[in-house]
């Protein structure tokens, strides 16, 4: 394969990977009761780094509420991100990636300190062509048959809301259904 062909199919996957984002930010916006300020700069992020199970385990326990992960998985490592306004990023990297990887081919489970986490949730869960669960608790599960990637939960009186990224299209209300993301402990 010629060099300028493989260089046009990096820029296209690029190109790929940050409509990814951006549509991903675009939901997560409008399913997170989309209450940001145009004006308030974007959060300040720490770079994705690779931990270890007890690493996670650790940073888990500095914040002020629970962080959810999809447990522990053979054959991959966590790459854990924070943000300054409270999310809290745990994306299972397969041996081989680096943390960082622009591609949104990972599961990532996303844990978001928000004071109005649970009304947020029942107010997207009324839009268009959401779909809504009970979960056990008096959870809410919130997800859109469009958009099967994503799927978030809360519960009543938590501040914190839990956003699942699975990029095979429909694990990630599955994941949540069958019990697999939970506290990290």
């Amino acid at each position: 394969m010629e060099l300028s062909n493989v260089t046009a199919e990096r820029r296209q996957l690029r190109v790929l990977g940050a409509a990814v984002v951006l549509a991903a930010t675009l939901v997560g916006w409008f399913l997170l009761g989309g209450r940001g300020s145009a004006s308030r700069a974007p959060a300040a992020t720490t770079s994705g780094a690779i931990v270890s199970q007890s690493q996670l385990v650790g940073l888990a326990r500095s914040v002020d509420y629970p962080v959810y992960w999809a447990g522990p998985k053979s054959g991959y490592s966590y790459e854990v991100t924070t943000t300054h306004d409270g999310r809290f990023y745990v994306r299972y990297l397969p041996t081989g990636v680096t943390a960082g990887d622009p591609r949104a081919s990972f599961l990532t489970v996303g844990t978001y300190s928000r004071t109005t986490a649970f009304s947020d949730l029942e107010h997207a869960a009324k839009a268009k062509g959401s779909w809504q669960v009970d979960l056990g608790r008096h959870g809410l599960l919130v997800f859109t048959p469009t958009n099967p990637k994503n799927a978030y939960f809360a519960f009543p009186g938590a501040k914190y809301q839990v956003e699942v990224y699975d990029p095979s299209g429909t694990a990630a209300s599955r994941l949540v259904l069958a019990g697999k993301i939970v506290p990290v402990s």
